[in-house]
C-alpha cells in the first residue's frame, strides 16, 4: 500500500515538474528569443487530433552571418494555423536555440 502512494506521489509530482518545465520553457523563449523570418523548406504532417491540433515535423532556414542556417524539428501547432506552415511560405518564429524554437502566428499588437 505505501508502495502504491509513493508512485503515484512520483508520477503526480514528475507530470507537476514537466507543466513547470514547459511553461518555463515558453517564458524563456519569449523573453530571450529573437524574432525571425523563416522559410519553411520542408514540411510533413505527423497527426492531428479531435482537439484541433495538428502535429507537425519542419525544416526551416534564415540567413544568418552570410550563412543560411537551417533547423528541423518536430512542433504541435493548432489546426487552424497549419496552412500558414506549408512549403516555400515564410513564417515568423522566436528563436532562441536549435531546440527552442516557438512558432508567431499572432503579433502580440494584434
Amino acid at each position: 500500500m505505501i508502495f502504491a502512494i509513493a508512485l503515484s506521489v512520483v508520477i503526480f509530482g514528475g507530470f507537476i515538474a514537466y507543466i513547470v518545465h514547459l511553461f518555463v520553457r515558453d517564458h524563456r523563449i519569449d523573453t530571450r528569443g529573437r524574432d525571425i523570418t523563416a522559410l519553411v523548406e520542408d514540411v510533413r504532417y505527423v497527426s492531428s487530433n479531435d482537439g484541433g491540433s495538428t502535429t507537425i515535423k519542419y525544416l526551416l532556414s534564415w540567413q544568418e552571418d552570410g550563412a543560411t542556417k537551417r533547423v528541423e524539428g518536430r512542433e504541435t501547432i493548432p489546426t487552424f494555423y497549419s496552412s500558414k506552415v506549408q512549403k516555400g511560405c515564410e513564417i515568423d518564429i522566436k528563436y532562441l536555440d536549435d531546440n527552442n524554437i516557438q512558432f508567431v502566428f499572432q503579433k502580440a499588437d494584434q
